[in-house]
């Protein structure tokens, strides 16, 4: 037994040594390119076809150490108020910017695959079916005012209708 223990624990020094001394792995990159939502809105969500208008607040929050961001949204006022929870982090499996969405009048999630960068974001639905397609812009207006803007297409993206488009400013609330 003392001969397995000396030939044993020198290597075993060794290794341990070696792992104490090695640098921590680096963080892995962040895509904080939607950094510039994180914060309060207020604004207004109008709908083309009707004309509609409800108020829309939203609150945006950094996740994941600055590698996310989740949104929640209440459009309109009272019990019937639509609310919403948006999750987006990009996928390093697929190189996208992944956004998943639940809402409290379906709840059902629905993933969303694209971009997104320091002035703008845009998805597309990955669990519509053809030809029904389903998009996501977001553009930042200015340091305090951007649009989010959803769009349908039913034949496969030949043409697109505006389902709703919300006006949101920083809120100093």
């Amino acid at each position: 037994m003392p001969y397995f223990r000396a030939r044993l624990l020198p290597p075993l020094f060794l290794l341990a040594v070696g792992c104490a001394s090695r640098p921590a792995a680096a963080p892995p990159p962040s895509s904080d390119a939607l950094g510039w939502i994180v914060g309060g809105w207020k604004g207004e969500r109008v709908e083309p076809s009707t004309g509609d208008r409800d108020p829309i607040s939203s609150e945006c929050r950094s996740v994941l150490g600055g590698l996310g961001e989740e949104e929640e949204i209440v459009v309109g006022t009272g019990p019937k108020a639509y609310r919403g929870v948006y999750l987006q982090v990009f996928d390093p499996k697929v190189q996208k910017s992944v956004l998943m969405y639940v809402n409290n009048m379906r709840r059902q999630f629905a993933r969303l695959e694209g971009t997104a960068s320091s002035e703008r974001g845009e998805w597309e639905s990955t669990t519509s079916l053809p030809p029904r397609r389903s998009k996501l812009v977001y553009e930042r207006l200015d340091a305090n005012s951007w649009r989010r803007t959803q769009q349908v297409s039913e034949d496969d993206g030949a043409t697109w209708k505006t389902l709703f488009v919300d006006e949101l400013r920083r809120s100093a609330e």
